[in-house]
């Protein structure tokens, strides 16, 4: 549903960029254009037999429902927001166990962040056949030994999902580390870059020491 929300709203957008388009550009002439479909319209209901014109109505009433309906309807899961995403769970026997996306994202998030030097996680779950794929940005220290804490976070998530969840993962979780740098480090300023061509300026002469001796 999420898909046909987008592609409604992609095609709404592209049709109000053609008209305002078009519109602004030839004011004049599409005017003139919407004049003259509108004449012709009238003039063809006019045609209109009356004993056909009770059940034409009728006609128009019905669209202008159904259009009403599905408009609504997609008015209300826009409000609604995106559905969760639901994970089965797959260690219980005798009945059906699901957990939100959302939810395993949290304890994951809850869990990794209690590990030393991590500052800050973020955790995006996303359902893969029987299994589920994370995805862990992590931010952590300066001096923080990188394949080291990238080990005790697959370890963790791994506890969290398999053990604490019963969920299976797709594939290996994909974990990307953002080190913070180490404070009071400034860079230190690049000679200026002198353009080909340009004459080297002279080196000024030393100054003589006043105990030198004189030949």
């Amino acid at each position: 549903m999420n898909v046909f929300n987008r592609v409604m709203m992609i095609l709404v957008i592209l049709v109000i960029f053609l008209v305002l388009t078009i519109g602004l550009f030839v004011p004049f002439e599409s005017l003139a254009v919407i004049g003259g479909v509108a004449s012709s319209t009238l003039h063809t209901l006019n045609r209109i037999r009356p004993e056909f014109l009770l059940p034409f109505r009728a006609l128009l009433i019905l669209c202008a429902i159904l259009l009403d309906v599905l408009l609504i309807g997609l008015l209300v899961l826009e409000i609604r927001g995106p559905a969760r995403h639901t994970l089965r769970v797959a260690k219980v026997g005798g009945g059906e166990v699901s957990v939100t996306a959302e939810s395993l994202a949290e304890r994951i998030q809850y869990h990794v962040d209690q590990l030393a030097d991590v500052i800050k996680v973020q955790v995006k779950v996303a359902p893969r056949g029987g299994g589920v794929d994370l995805d862990l940005n992590i931010q952590t220290g300066a001096d923080v030994n990188v394949p080291e804490k990238a080990e005790q976070v697959l370890e963790v998530t791994r506890q969290v999902v398999e053990d604490k969840m019963g969920l299976k993962l797709g594939r290996k979780p994909r974990i990307n580390i953002h080190a913070m740098p180490y404070p009071g480090i400034v860079a230190r300023p690049t000679a200026p870059s002198q353009s080909p061509g340009q004459p080297t300026p002279p080196t000024p002469p030393a100054p003589s020491s006043p105990f030198s001796p004189t030949p």
